[in-house]
C-alpha cells in the first residue's frame, strides 16, 4: 500500500467511522501505524485533534444536506433538529457504502419503520408514527423514478385515430419509471405545497393511492381513483388490457362495462402523463 492510500485510508476511518472522535483517532493510529500529530500538524490555534473534527464535521453535515435535498417533506413535517436527530441515528446504524449518493437514502424509509414503537397500546397516536414512514416512501420513490428509465423519445402522444387501439389486449403498457403507492395519508398536496414553498396542512389519515412517474424528463405525481390505481397496477403485474380490465372490475366491484368506458376518456390522459403508452 503505497504512502498515499495509507493517509487515505487512515483519514477516511476516522471520518465515516461512528463513535468518538478520540477513539476513532486512536484506532486509526494504531491500525495504520500513524501519529495524528505528524499527519496533521497543529497550529499555534488548532491542534491536530481540532483540525480532523473540522473534518469529520464537514462529512456528516454535507450527508445531512444530501438527506434534506432527497426528503424536504420530510424535513418540513419532522422539523430540522428531529429530522437531523433521526437522520444521525439513520447514518449510525446504516452508513454510507456506496460513492453514487443516490443511494444514501435508499434505506431511510425502512429505517423509519424499524423504529416504530413496536407495541399494541392504544394510547399511542399511531398516525403520529406512520405519517412520516409514508412520507419517506412517497419522496424515495420521487427519487427513484428520476433516475429510472422512462420513455423520453421512445414514444409518440395518442391521438384520436389511436383511440380502437384501447381495446387491443396487447397495445397497451405501463411506463417502466411508473410508482404505485397505497399510502395511509394524502400526501400529494403536502408534498406539493413544500416544493413549491408554500405552508402545507398536515393531512389527516384516510386511504390513498397514488402514481407517481416521468415524462419528458419531468417528475409528475396524482392522488388517483381507487380504479385507476387498481388498473394501473394489474397491468403493470400483467400487461393485458382485458385482463387488467376484468381485475379491475372484481377487485372495485364495479361492472366491466363502466370500467371500459370510463377507460375511453382516462387512457388518454394516463398516455399524456406518461402512465402507459402504446406499442
Amino acid at each position: 500500500m503505497s504512502e498515499l492510500t495509507t493517509l487515505q485510508k487512515w483519514l477516511t476511518s476516522i471520518i465515516v467511522r461512528p463513535g468518538m472522535l478520540d477513539d476513532k483517532i486512536r484506532l486509526a493510529d494504531e491500525h495504520y501505524q500513524l501519529k495524528n500529530d505528524k499527519v496533521i500538524r497543529p497550529s499555534l490555534r488548532l491542534s491536530s485533534k481540532q483540525k480532523i473534527e473540522i473534518y469529520s464535521k464537514g462529512y456528516i453535515l454535507r450527508l445531512l444536506e444530501c438527506m434534506e435535498a432527497e426528503y424536504p417533506a420530510l424535513n418540513k413535517l419532522l422539523g430540522q433538529n428531529l429530522f437531523h436527530t433521526f437522520v444521525k441515528a439513520y447514518l449510525v446504524q446504516l452508513p454510507p457504502n456506496s460513492p453514487d449518493l443516490y443511494n444514501l437514502g435508499e434505506a431511510f424509509p425502512a429505517f423509519l419503520k424499524g423504529s416504530q414503537p413496536q407495541t399494541n397500546n392504544l394510547d399511542i397516536d399511531r398516525p403520529m408514527y406512520d405519517l412520516p414512514v409514508d412520507l419517506a416512501m412517497f419522496e424515495r420513490c420521487i427519487a427513484e423514478v428520476s433516475r429510472i428509465e422512462g420513455l423520453e423519445n421512445k414514444v409518440e402522444e395518442v391521438g384520436d385515430n389511436q383511440m380502437p387501439y384501447l381495446f387491443n389486449t396487447t397495445a397497451i403498457y405501463t411506463s417502466p419509471c411508473l410508482k404505485l403507492l397505497n399510502l395511509q395519508f394524502p400526501l400529494v398536496d403536502f408534498v406539493q405545497h413544500v416544493y413549491n414553498e408554500l405552508e402545507p396542512e398536515t393531512p389527516v389519515k384516510q386511504d390513498s393511492f397514488v402514481c407517481i412517474c416521468r415524462k419528458n424528463y419531468r417528475v409528475n405525481f396524482h392522488e388517483l381513483e381507487t380504479w385507476q390505481w387498481h388498473f394501473l397496477n394489474s397491468l403493470q403485474n400483467k400487461p393485458n388490457y382485458m385482463a387488467a380490465v376484468m381485475d379491475t372490475a372484481s377487485v372495485c366491484s364495479i361492472a366491466t362495462d363502466t370500467i371500459m368506458a370510463d377507460l375511453i376518456l382516462w387512457v388518454p390522459v394516463a398516455i399524456s402523463l406518461g402512465y402507459v403508452y402504446l406499442k
